[in-house]
């Protein structure tokens, strides 16, 4: 599995993962590029934020050009849970206002409902056959502590920022639900979709709209020029007024200053069952679509499948070396059965891990150098909240490169660039060391 620590780059032969969205979806096919071409903007990374910043450049009639490294739906597009969720980067509302103002958190929270909002405008305007499912999703309390906690923490947010929820406690979720261990809720409105169909349908749009799509064409070098950035691919050089970044969690250890150490991959793990049989929903209560999360520092998370299959994910391995191995399969299994214990036995039917991109203060950042004749751009640090928020982030992203700011930049997503890690060559290590003292922490 490509690891953006160790290995150069995405390579375009680089196998597509066994996930669940793959077998179940076949994506649009795009050539690589082959001869010198010239553009205005730039996109490298094919996924979520660059197909979105595609589309906003080509409504506003720009000359545009994306590459990828691999095919469609290679990177996190292919490989995350396809939940839709408000937010982004690990920062609750209440978080944010402590740590700036609650006029700030309020302005963060605009962002993360449009993100919502956009999506489901795009859905619309364009017709996008995404697999869209409503239904509850529930944050699940892993002790007493936490649940009060959280019911604190939601009776804030409905007084301060009008975030509607049902506070459950733990007699409540055990009529709902047979899910051992969990002390009391919150269930708020959720969706989820199918996300390799929603980077699917991106390309179809920004393609029909005029973007000119090229995948299997991995960026090599970026060169600063007098009139703009020469972009070295495999078989063709890019000359290009403005760049985007949008790589994301996919993006190599040393690729540009820019970027280079500001953002740290992580493993999330997915594994997909056999389809519940009636009495195996009934007995779990997983009757219908509905999505979860659990309070850990290290997050389980699940859904229910419009097929009847359960989808369970939580961390994954440290290193690229581990990602797909039957140790790292068994220890999600051994969640999943002590949370339903009557799913012990159950089939699983697929397993892939994949990359989130975390920052190092928890935010988020789109962030381009608006000062410049010819800019330079970047947006990550999602934290695996991405599938609404990365494609709000590529449209935020064109808009800066266009100089189209009628929104608030002085919020912390758009006022600095992402902070370097310290001590970058330590990351993994201490990432070990956090995951050992959860196992201690959270038994």
């Amino acid at each position: 599995m490509y690891d953006p620590l160790k290995s150069k780059g995405v390579s375009p032969f680089d196998p597509q993962p066994n996930s669940y969205w793959h077998h179940t979806h076949t994506c649009r096919k795009f050539e690589s590029l082959k001869q010198n071409i010239s553009t205005d903007y730039l996109i490298i990374g094919g996924g979520y934020t660059g197909l979105s910043a595609a589309i906003t450049f080509a409504e506003a009639d720009k000359n545009t050009t994306v590459i990828d490294a691999n095919t469609i739906g290679f990177g996190c597009a292919g490989r995350n849970g396809g939940f839709v969720l408000s937010g982004s980067g690990r920062l609750s509302l209440s978080a944010i206002e402590a740590k700036w103002d609650q006029k700030t958190a309020k302005g963060m929270q605009a962002e993360f409902d449009g993100a919502v909002a956009l999506l489901k405008q795009r859905i619309n305007k364009y017709d996008m056959q995404v697999d869209w499912c409503d239904g509850a999703y529930y944050k699940l309390a892993h002790s007493k502590k936490s649940a009060t906690t959280h019911h604190h923490a939601a009776q804030k947010q409905a007084a301060d920022y009008g975030v509607k929820s049902t506070c459950l406690n733990q007699a409540d979720i055990q009529d709902r639900f047979a899910i051992a261990h969990v002390y009391g809720g919150v269930k708020v409105d959720g969706a989820c979709l199918h996300p390799l169909k929603l980077i699917d349908e991106y390309a179809r749009v920004a393609e029909n709209l005029g973007a000119a799509l090229y995948y299997s064409t991995p960026a090599l070098e970026i060169e600063k020029t007098h009139n703009g950035f020469e972009v070295s691919t495999p078989n063709a050089i890019i000359t290009a007024k403005h760049v985007v970044i949008a790589s994301n969690a996919y993006t190599p250890k040393r690729f540009h200053e820019k970027v280079d150490n500001k953002q740290f991959p992580v493993q999330s793990s997915i594994f997909v069952t056999a389809p519940l049989s009636e009495s195996q929903k009934n007995a779990c209560g997983l009757t219908s679509p509905m999505s979860f999360m659990d309070t850990r520092m290290m997050k389980y998370y699940y859904r229910v499948l419009p097929d009847g299959r359960l989808l369970f994910g939580g961390r994954g391995a440290v290193s690229a070396k581990g990602s797909d191995s039957n140790s790292e399969k068994q220890r999600l299994c051994k969640a999943m059965v002590k949370s339903f214990p009557a799913l012990k036995g159950i089939g699983i039917d697929y397993f892939w891990s994949g990359w989130v991109s975390v920052s190092f203060d928890d935010m988020p950042r789109i962030f381009a150098d608006t000062q410049s004749t010819n800019k330079l751009g970047y947006a990550m640090g999602y934290c695996g909240s991405g599938v609404s928020f990365a494609a709000f982030a590529g449209m935020r992203l064109a808009q800066l490169m266009m100089g189209q700011e009628n929104f608030d930049t002085t919020l912390p997503l758009y006022s600095s660039p992402l902070p370097s890690f310290p001590f970058p060559a330590f990351r993994r290590l201490a990432l070990h060391g956090l995951y050992q003292w959860a196992k201690v922490a959270e038994r």
